[in-house]
């Protein structure tokens, strides 16, 4: 169902540093409702037929086919997620035949994480069925919208960054 918000979803009579006239109610929707359709789980095709993986296990498996091989303690950085949850989403991924785990030659006591070929052409797959969605539902904007989205996207993730950091920083200090 499409929404449409004018001056009423506004934000009036906010006042400091953060008043803006932007329609904070209507863009906190729109992030969720993002949010949610991409956190939906995702269907990989592997070794024995479709796997189903949640949206964590799957950004682990982006990121160890992108930075892999690498530690677990390297990939909970990169996930900005505690070692534990990348442990939990690497035994998931090890479970379905996605990745592996090996001795790090530097250190035989830590182990190194690695895509296997099967989870490297699942994700390959994947990766190409949500271009695929991406570019369907991006075909009826002129590429100039597109190239403005994505700029305004990369804008706001940086910007939003910036000022949870910079919070986190704040209620550290005290």
């Amino acid at each position: 169902m499409a929404r449409t918000y004018g001056a009423s979803a506004l934000v009036v009579g906010r006042s400091g540093p953060y008043a803006s006239a932007v329609p904070t109610p209507e863009l906190e929707l729109q992030l969720a409702i993002t949010a949610r359709r991409l956190s939906k789980p995702v269907r990989l095709h592997g070794p024995s037929g479709f796997t189903v993986l949640d949206r964590p296990a799957y950004q682990a498996l982006w990121r160890i086919y992108d930075e892999g091989p690498l530690r677990p303690t390297r990939l909970a950085g990169l996930l900005e997620v505690d070692l534990s949850v990348v442990s939990r989403q690497v035994r998931a991924l090890e479970d379905v035949g996605f990745v592996q785990r090996e001795a790090d030659p530097a250190d035989a006591r830590a182990a190194l994480v690695s895509a296997t070929q099967a989870g490297r052409e699942a994700f390959e797959r994947t990766k190409q069925q949500r271009t695929e969605v991406l570019d369907e539902v991006l075909s009826g904007w002129p590429p100039e919208e597109r190239e403005t989205f994505v700029r305004l996207l990369s804008r706001f993730n940086d910007q939003l960054e910036a000022a949870i950091t910079r919070r986190q920083a704040e209620a550290q200090q005290g």
